[in-house]
């Protein structure tokens, strides 16, 4: 403690981390903002990363922005990757590729794999990969498209690669309760990836996605990738959010969810398609194709003829990305 009160940000530090193990969250961030201020640059990221998702922090994203770019400066690879997503909502791509280069030649692993992914970055001509992608539209009413190739079949693999160390038990959102909770109509498992969590290769995704669909980026939830095992399955359902009591604040914040997106990821497993009852039609994917939907009527209405489901595999695994994409700007989380 004397040490930490003296100035020693080291001292600030480990006081901070002792401070939350022992949930005290609001005396760790007074110790983190002393380390920081004083130059430790671990302190500023998670400083910074805090305040950017409002996570045991007060939701502040551009004070947060600050101290991951001040982390950045002092040659932190986990703060000049974050750096790199957070370029990319703001469409300053050259910028997010060359933050992941130098976390590449600092020795970040996963910044190297993705360097490896997108090639030469002096070559890396953003417009080349951010335009649209024009669904062919299956059914008009309601609108449900497929895009054919839609991301590389490598960026599949990836996808993969990162979701599996995190898949857990889906859940769902429960009207009446509020929240999340696991239900007995779905069996699946799933990984999230909030705004910590993301990276340049999955925001290229992203990026594609608000193209193919006109909405913008921000206009996005997490990203969730889906995994089904041999007979599990996400029985009937529909993506837009149940109107009710619980939900008002988060549908007058974010709105609607407008769109689904989901992409396929794999193709080695048979069933697993994605059917549409009340339009009697199923799709299976190729890996990077992509299956687009509109969840509401053209009046804004939610629409029951989009009634779906995720059939169970018969044989091997299945993997699908999956993008709710809402009427308003979706907060950080």
């Amino acid at each position: 403690m004397s040490r930490a009160e003296s100035g020693d940000p080291d001292a600030q530090m480990n006081l901070a981390v002792a401070c939350d193990n022992s949930g005290m969250h609001e005396q760790a961030l007074g110790w983190l903002r002393k380390a920081a201020d004083n130059g430790h640059g671990p302190a500023q990221f998670v400083l910074g990363a805090r305040l950017l998702v409002g996570r045991a922090a007060p939701f502040d994203p551009n004070e947060g922005a600050r101290w991951i770019r001040a982390a950045a400066d002092q040659g932190m690879p986990q703060a000049l990757a974050l750096m790199s997503t957070l370029a990319t909502l703001g469409g300053d791509w050259p910028a997010a590729v060359n933050f992941v280069k130098e976390a590449a030649r600092l020795g970040d692993e996963r910044a190297r794999e993705q360097v490896e992914l997108i090639g030469d970055p002096k070559r890396f001509v953003a417009s080349d990969w951010d335009r649209p992608h024009e669904p062919q539209w299956r059914f008009q009413s309601p609108a449900v498209g497929v895009i054919e190739g839609f991301i590389p079949p490598a960026f599949c693999q990836w996808i993969i690669q990162r979701a599996r160390p995190r898949l857990q038990s889906a859940r769902v959102k429960d009207a009446v309760a509020g929240g999340a909770r696991e239900v007995d109509y779905r069996s699946n498992s799933g990984a999230g990836f909030g705004l910590l969590d993301t990276d340049l290769v999955l925001q290229m995704v992203n990026a594609r996605v608000a193209d193919a669909i006109r909405i913008p980026l921000l206009h996005q939830e997490p990203t969730n990738v889906l995994h089904y095992k041999v007979g599990e399955e996400y029985r009937h359902h529909c993506d837009f959010i149940t109107p009710s009591e619980r939900h008002a604040e988060e549908l007058r914040i974010a709105g609607q969810r407008v769109a689904t997106v989901l992409i396929y990821l794999n193709d080695d497993f048979d069933g697993g398609e994605t059917e549409f009852p009340e339009l009697d039609w199923r799709f299976k994917g190729k890996p990077g194709d992509a299956l687009v939907f509109w969840n509401l009527s053209p009046d804004g209405q939610p629409d029951r003829r989009t009634l779906h489901a995720g059939l169970p595999p018969t044989r091997g695994e299945k993997w699908l990305y999956s993008k709710w994409v809402r009427a308003n700007p979706y907060p950080f989380i």
